[in-house]
C-alpha cells in the first residue's frame, strides 16, 4: 500500500519538480495518508476502499505547493506542513463579546478560550490549539479551521454558514441550536458529535470519520457523505432527499424510521 501512496504522491507534485525539500514534504504527507488510511481500514473499509477515500481527500496541491519554498534562497515561505512557530498564547482567555472579523489565529495556543458572543467572521484558525473552547453564539461565517484541535469545543448557537473544519479533530464538540448551511467537514474527525435534531443545508462530510456520529432526527438537504464510512453513525428517524437516501443505503448506514423529503425546502 505504501508503494501506491507514493506513487500517488510522485504523480501530484511531478510539475512542479525537483523543489527545495521535496523530500521533506512528501515524506510528510505520506506518513499523514499512512495514518489516515489506517483509520479509514479501522472503520470496516478494505484496502481499496480505504485508498480511494484517502486519495479523495487529499486536498489541492496548488494550494500547498503556494507555502513552499521554490528556490534555495527563498526561506520566507514556510512549508504547509510544517508552520511557522507562533508566540501567540491565549489559553483560557476571555474574548467573548469581541470583534475579531478576519482575525488569523493560525497556529496559535487558545485551549479554552471563551470566543463566546465574538464577531468571527471570515476568521483562520489553521493548526490553532483550541481544546476546550467556548464559541457558543459567535458568528464564525466563512471562517476556517484547517487541522486544528476543536477537542470538546462548544459550537451552540454558532453561525456556522459556509465555515471549513477540513482535517479538524473534532471528537466530543458540541453544535446545540448551531447554524450550519454549506459547512465543510471534509476530512475531520466527527468521533461521537451530535447533529440530532438539527437542519443540515448543503453540509459536507466528504471522507470524514463518522464513528458514533449522530443524525437522529435531522433534517438533511444536500448533505454529501461521498467517501465517508457512515455504517457506524446513526441516522434513526431523520428526514432527507432522496439522494441522500440512496447514498447512504449503497454505503450500507443505519436507516431506520428515516423519512423521504422534497429537494427543497
Amino acid at each position: 500500500m505504501d508503494d501506491r501512496l507514493a506513487s500517488f504522491l510522485g504523480t501530484a507534485f511531478a510539475p512542479y519538480g525537483d523543489f527545495p525539500g521535496r523530500a521533506d514534504v512528501i515524506e510528510e504527507l505520506l506518513a499523514d495518508m499512512r495514518e489516515r488510511l489506517a483509520d479509514l481500514k479501522a472503520q470496516g473499509m478494505s484496502d481499496d476502499e480505504a485508498y480511494e477515500a484517502a486519495v479523495g481527500g487529499f486536498g489541492d496541491v496548488a494550494e500547498i505547493m503556494e507555502h513552499v519554498p521554490r528556490s534555495a534562497g527563498d526561506a520566507t515561505a514556510p512549508s504547509s506542513r510544517t508552520p511557522q512557530v507562533s508566540t501567540l498564547v491565549l489559553d483560557d482567555a476571555d474574548l467573548s463579546g469581541s470583534v475579531l472579523t478576519g482575525a488569523d489565529f493560525s497556529n496559535s495556543a487558545s485551549r479554552r478560550t471563551s470566543y463566546e458572543g465574538s464577531d468571527l467572521t471570515r476568521a483562520t484558525f489553521k493548526g490553532t490549539a483550541l481544546r476546550g473552547a467556548l464559541f457558543a453564539g459567535a458568528t464564525l461565517t466563512d471562517a476556517e479551521f484547517r487541522h486544528a484541535d476543536l477537542r470538546g469545543v462548544r459550537f451552540d448557537a454558532t453561525d456556522l454558514t459556509r465555515a471549513r473544519f477540513l482535517g479538524a479533530a473534532m471528537k466530543g464538540a458540541t453544535f446545540v441550536g448551531a447554524t450550519l448551511t454549506d459547512t465543510d467537514f471534509g476530512r475531520s474527525d466527527l468521533t461521537d458529535v451530535s447533529f440530532d435534531s438539527m437542519t443540515l443545508q448543503g453540509v459536507a462530510f466528504d471522507s470524514a470519520s463518522l464513528r458514533g456520529a449522530s443524525f437522529k432526527k435531522a433534517t438533511l438537504r444536500g448533505v454529501s457523505f461521498h467517501h465517508s464510512a457512515v455504517k457506524r453513525a446513526a441516522f434513526d428517524g431523520a428526514a432527507m432527499d432522496k439522494l441522500i437516501f440512496a447514498v447512504l443505503k449503497g454505503a450500507k448506514a443505519r436507516l431506520d424510521d428515516v423519512r423521504i423529503i422534497g429537494d427543497t425546502p
